[in-house]
């Protein structure tokens, strides 16, 4: 499929974990794709990975003057924005009694404040173009709570809240504003995820495994793309089933 041919995708987060099959996905799909990650290294990671297809530009999401600047980069560079794919978060643990506010502050500027920066940035951009495409990555963990991690299951909340706000403010403008909803996915974040945990995690998924990277980057590529060009608020809940999910009964089979 070329569905993104002569556009320009912006991707945070796109140098690591389900961000590199996000830059995958649309470079392959005929994008050229704008990396937006922390550090050099983790930049440089997500343009090797489409030798050609992608440049990168370093940015702190959580701060606006470098949000601003970075978006700025890419309005001189290519002239428009035509989708972006906020896929940028860290994941925190805690419960609320205990949990540090230094701790608390970092998950949400960086899930959240960060999203909302970019979002606002993109949609400048696209408002002045006549369109475009915003494609946020929320979590179950928005839609169900998940005990001792209080700051990453209202991080999430607040993107989905978010997401169908921007959606219904600019969707008389051409804006679709959507978000994917992934339950554990293959990636670092996950990795400590092994033995009785993994598989407890598993076992409220009916799919019964984690989801791979490549599965979230072809929602995504769906949603951005014109085969979804009457979906606007939505959250996909790209999860093997886990929000549908109930209980176990000592007799199932």
């Amino acid at each position: 499929m070329s569905r993104f041919d002569s556009k320009v995708v912006a991707i945070t987060g796109g140098g690591g974990g389900i961000g590199v099959a996000f830059t995958k996905r649309f470079a392959q799909e005929g994008a050229h794709v704008v990396v937006l990650d922390a550090t050099e290294s983790i930049v440089a990671a997500g343009v090797q990975a489409v030798e050609g297809r992608a440049t990168g530009i370093v940015v702190d999401v959580g701060d606006e003057t470098s949000v601003d600047n970075a978006f700025a980069q890419i309005q001189r560079r290519h002239g428009r924005l035509d989708v972006l794919v906020c896929g940028a978060g860290v994941k925190s643990m805690g419960r609320v009694a205990e949990h540090d506010l230094a701790v608390w502050k970092r998950c949400i500027d960086i899930n959240l404040t960060g999203l909302f920066l970019c979002n606002r940035a993109a949609s400048r951009m696209m408002l002045a173009q006549g369109g475009g495409a915003i494609v946020n990555i929320a979590s179950v963990n928005g839609v169900r709570a998940c005990e001792g991690m209080a700051a990453y299951n209202a991080s999430k909340a607040g993107v989905i809240s978010l997401t169908q706000t921007l959606a219904c403010e600019l969707a008389p403008m051409n804006v679709r504003v959507n978000a994917i909803l992934p339950a554990q996915v293959e990636t670092p974040m996950t990795a400590e995820q092994v033995g009785a945990e993994r598989a407890r995690r598993e076992e409220r998924i009916p799919m019964g495994r984690y989801g791979k990277p490549h599965e979230i980057a072809a929602a995504a590529a769906y949603l951005a793309s014109d085969d979804a060009s009457f979906v606007t608020g939505h959250c996909l809940a790209t999860d093997g089933g886990y929000l549908a999910f109930g209980f176990r009964p000592q007799t199932y089979i």
